[in-house]
């Protein structure tokens, strides 16, 4: 009977995936040690994620580096057009922040606690849950009026429907925002 296999766990998240998906997809052939900083992982955890999305078909190895396949092109366009930087001010509690939509998922939120968690557990600051509810966004529990500008900034980038949800995350870099935005909003996707 043979041991399981040992060693450190992995760390990284699922949502370093999708993050790597996007690294990938801004360079061409890019090595794995570019790829590593640009994650803010360690070398170990990158290859990992890059056997991951090769065994996915959504990138692929060459002698000069890593690329995405078509595949994985379309992947990161389906993530990344809905994964933008903003200036949410005194909306948020970190100093970058970065936002995300998903759709109709209005109905699961109920104060936005869950997703501050699963933000927190990837380790950033937290996240800022809003709902597009009534032609307006809202903040779930909250009788706080949203900021003018903010709310247009989000809504003319995000362009969300009615019970549409927006996370922004949180987090003192811009990748601690990412994975915080992407955390919180895979708990709703569940």
């Amino acid at each position: 009977m043979s041991s399981p296999p040992s060693g450190p766990k992995p760390r990284y998240r699922e949502e370093d995936l999708w993050r790597a998906l996007k690294v990938i997809g801004e360079g061409k052939n890019m090595g794995r040690k570019k790829i590593a900083g640009k994650l803010g992982l360690g070398e170990g955890s990158t290859r990992t994620i890059l056997d991951q999305l090769k065994d996915m078909g959504l990138a692929e190895s060459t002698p000069a580096g890593h690329s995405l396949t078509e595949a994985g092109r379309k992947k990161m366009e389906e993530k990344s057009k809905r994964l933008l930087s903003l200036e949410a001010g005194d909306l948020t509690v970190g100093e970058k922040d970065v936002m995300t939509l998903v759709q109709q998922a209005g109905s699961k939120v109920h104060l936005g606690v869950r997703q501050r968690d699963e933000a927190i557990k990837a380790g950033a600051q937290g996240a800022t849950v809003l709902i597009f509810r009534d032609g307006e966004l809202q903040l779930p529990g909250v009788a706080r009026e949203i900021d003018e500008k903010v709310a247009s900034i989000i809504e003319s980038e995000m362009e969300p429907f009615d019970e549409d949800v927006i996370i922004i995350g949180s987090g003192e870099t811009e990748k601690e925002a990412e994975r915080a935005a992407l955390a919180a909003a895979k708990s709703l996707e569940a």
